[in-house]
């Protein structure tokens, strides 16, 4: 049986990443900060408690894979988001985006490289449709996911040589919970957003979630460090 890692596995674009990689025959830990109820994520999770903040501590990829054996997948999702314009983001407000979005993945990433150069595997990291273009007042959340996708392209050629591949989704538009309360308060602003992307719909969770496991699948296996956008054609729309 193969075996992921999903940080932030437990509620969002997490979840829905969790469940499909539990349909798919794998054995998931989940990585999260917050206590997680199993029996709401289904059999085959583990949960490992860690607070990715702390970016300098990446030991519990050494814990999962000293009781897994091999890893197969490392998707790090876990995020923060921080709606501010540039010249109203506080240094401490800057390193905490930056701590979590790009610090604790950087490292994760190199960590697991370092775990699987005998056995390969893949990497898939969550950047955003903020790494490919710019997104009103969030500076320092475009400033981290853009951040996201040089570490990806840059994993993808260092650990090549072992078979590991390394590529990163750009989510767009996600219909959440979380962006229907944010977009219930302005709902000329979901006319315009819908207006642009050329499906005039918002994506699923689940669609985020099947990128993701195609990333790390063997039909990917020639498929590296790309940063996939999974926005509809928001960033190509008009």
């Amino acid at each position: 049986m193969k075996t992921a890692i999903i940080t932030g596995g437990n509620k969002g674009l997490g979840l829905a990443q969790t469940q499909k990689f539990l349909a798919e025959g794998y054995t998931v830990y989940v990585v999260a900060r917050t206590d997680v109820n199993l029996s709401e994520l289904g059999e085959g999770v583990h949960y490992v408690k860690h607070d990715l903040s702390q970016w300098q501590d990446v030991g519990f990829l050494d814990d999962i894979h000293r009781k897994a054996g091999n890893v197969d997948v490392l998707v790090n999702n876990a995020g923060v988001h921080l709606k501010k314009p540039v010249w109203d983001v506080a240094p401490d407000e800057l390193d905490h985006v930056l701590n979590l979005n790009v610090k604790a993945l950087f490292l994760s990433c190199g960590r697991f490289v370092d775990l699987q150069k005998e056995k390969g595997g893949a990497i898939v990291n969550i950047s955003s449709m903020g790494g490919l273009m710019a997104l009103p007042s969030a500076a320092a959340y475009v400033t981290a996911k853009t951040s996201v996708i040089g570490v990806t392209r840059s994993v993808a050629v260092d650990a090549a040589p072992f078979g590991i591949r390394c590529n990163a989704v750009c989510p767009g538009f996600i219909d959440t919970d979380m962006t229907r309360a944010v977009l219930a308060k302005d709902p000329a602003r979901r006319d315009k957003i819908e207006g642009r992307i050329p499906s005039h719909a918002f994506g699923t969770a689940g669609d985020v979630a099947d990128a993701v496991h195609y990333l790390s699948s063997p039909q990917a296996g020639y498929v590296n460090g790309v940063a996939l956008p999974v926005d509809g054609g928001y960033s190509i729309g008009f």
